[in-house]
Parts: C-alpha cells; structure tokens; sequence
C-alpha cells in the first residue's frame, strides 16, 4: 500500500513492469546504501568525542570569522590576493527585465516577435477552483499544450 514514505509512482512511471532483475539490481543497491550507512556509523563512534568537540568549537569560530569579514567588506570594502586565492569580495549583479508595453510603444514593429504572451497558471488554477473553467473543457479545447520531461528516482 501507497504511503506519504512510499509513494505508487504508477500514474507517472514510464514502462512499469516491475522486472525481476531491476528488483535484484536495488537489492544490491538497498544493501551497499546500507554498508555504506553501517560503516559511516563506525567511523564516527571511533572519532574520540573530545576530537568531535573541538571540531564543533572551531566550526563556530569560523561562522564567527566569516559573519566578521562579511561586516568588514560592508566598512572597508572588498579584498583579494590573487597569488593566495584569498578573496572577501562583494560582487554586484544585474538581472535585466524589460517592460512589453514600453517596449511595443518603442518598436512596434519587432512586438509581434518578441512579446510573448502566456496564460497565467496560478490564476487559470483559481478559475479551476472555483468551477469557472474544467481540466477537461481545457483538454477538449486543445488549450493544454503537455511537454514531456523525465527524471530517474532511486530510492
């Protein structure tokens, strides 16, 4: 049975068949993942605990350090060392956006081939909510345009 956990990937899984070597290869896979895990465990229960503390301390001393330099490129300004690959630097970055309404007052005559228009899906979802417009009438209709795209889950 289906859980929140264990999902049926069944509507979506692409040539579902379940075959005994795939069920054989993630066997292989459950157990390495699992030595895998069984080992890391073992590793860490024989780091002395006092070794593990004074990783903690000076892990917190680095965010420490690194909040400090954060606030000094804010007084002082950026720093680099090339020769020692040491770098305190702020960079400033642009996005660009461009207003179509502006845009096709401007150049009328490019508008057609760069203005694209589109459908808004969170407001269209809203007019599915509230029982304005169906999945169906959008499917018949041919408004729906699906584009296939895949992703391998291994779990």
């Amino acid at each position: 049975m289906a859980t929140k956990s264990n999902p049926s990937y069944e509507a979506t899984a692409v040539n579902l068949k379940n075959a005994e070597q795939l069920k054989t290869d993630l066997e292989i896979y459950h157990d390495i993942n699992e030595a895998i895990a069984k080992l890391g465990a073992e590793i860490n229960a024989a780091i002395p605990q006092d070794l593990k503390d004074q990783l903690t301390v000076l892990e917190a001393h680095l965010k420490t350090s690194n909040d400090q330099i954060r606030a000094d490129i804010d007084i002082y300004g950026s720093y680099q060392d090339v020769e020692k690959g040491w770098y305190a630097v702020k960079q400033r970055a642009v996005s660009k956006s461009y207003d179509p309404e502006v845009f096709e007052k401007v150049y009328p005559q490019f508008a057609p081939a760069i203005i694209i228009k589109c459908v808004d899906s969170v407001k269209l979802n809203g007019l599915i909510k509230g029982g304005l417009v169906t999945e169906a009438d959008l499917k018949e209709k041919s408004v729906i345009r699906e584009t296939e795209s895949f992703k391998v889950i291994i779990k």
